[in-house]
């Protein structure tokens, strides 16, 4: 099957999250980094954010935290999560904390719902739970990234939510060797960086396996190896073949993608 057009949701358009160089060339009295949507903890911590306020705080992730296969829960950033009924101005009188330090920037804010409402917030449950997560542009080779806890991402990355599929069984079938050919000849590139838009993730040819869990399971001994720094290759190269196998590829074709392979390894699982 195919992931449907629903299912998969670019991140957060804030316009903007930081003071870029752009930003800051033109208003020096800003500093580059400071946050305008996005805050670091100590700039949160300096807004003596009301209860209600901390509510529209959001858990904000950067490819810092997000890894091939999983990410780091603990987050560096947050984001400031106003949605488009923030256009009118009315409600933000609420939270008079956030209002003041985003008065700041009212100049700088190019939002299509400024100067309170981030330009795009996105469907929040794409943000929310069971997620997989990659870069837009993603040098060398492609990075999917399983979550379970609140992560809040910008537009370079992508997001997928589905309930038709194992998510961390997706996980590895997206990070495989087969879907990366797959990606570089079928998806975009820009040179040797795969772009992975919205178009390509919606033509991925996905296999429904019935031992979910096993695959699963191979999900959590590879994020295990990976957190205590072990060697990941013997169970890569397992996950690679059997991914093979589930398209029925023959060991003639996997050459092609796997010139390397041995017909005894493709031949042990």
């Amino acid at each position: 099957f195919k992931l449907y057009d629903e299912e998969v949701a670019n991140g957060i358009h804030s316009h903007y999250d930081f003071v870029n160089n752009k930003i800051q060339s033109k208003y020096p009295f800003l500093k580059k980094g400071e946050g305008i949507f996005g805050l670091s903890e100590e700039e949160k911590n300096k807004l003596n954010l009301t209860n209600d306020e901390l509510s529209l705080i959001k858990p904000y992730y950067s490819s810092e935290e997000i890894f091939k296969y999983y990410a780091n829960k603990r987050n560096k950033f947050w984001i400031i999560y106003t949605d488009s009924t923030f256009k009118n101005s009315e409600k933000i009188q609420s939270y008079p904390n956030i209002k003041k330090h985003l008065d700041r920037f009212k100049d700088v804010i190019t939002s299509d719902n400024k100067p309170y409402g981030l330009h795009r917030a996105r469907k929040e449950d794409f943000f929310i739970g069971e997620k997989i997560i990659t870069l837009r542009k993603s040098p060398n080779e492609p990075k999917f990234t399983y979550t379970d806890f609140d992560c809040y991402v910008s537009a370079t990355f992508y997001v997928i939510k589905t309930k038709r599929v194992n998510l961390k069984y997706l996980t590895l079938l997206l990070n495989s060797k087969l879907i990366a050919f797959w990606l570089r000849y079928k998806g975009k590139m820009q040179g040797s960086n795969f772009q992975i838009d919205k178009e390509p993730l919606l033509l991925i040819p996905i296999i429904k396996v019935d031992n979910e869990n096993f695959f699963s399971t191979l999900y959590d001994e590879l994020v295990a190896l990976k957190q205590a720094n072990q060697d990941i290759n013997p169970i890569i190269n397992k996950i690679n073949i059997l991914i093979y196998k589930l398209y029925g590829l023959t060991y003639q074709e996997v050459l092609i993608i796997d010139p390397n392979i041995s017909i005894d390894n493709f031949q042990s699982y």
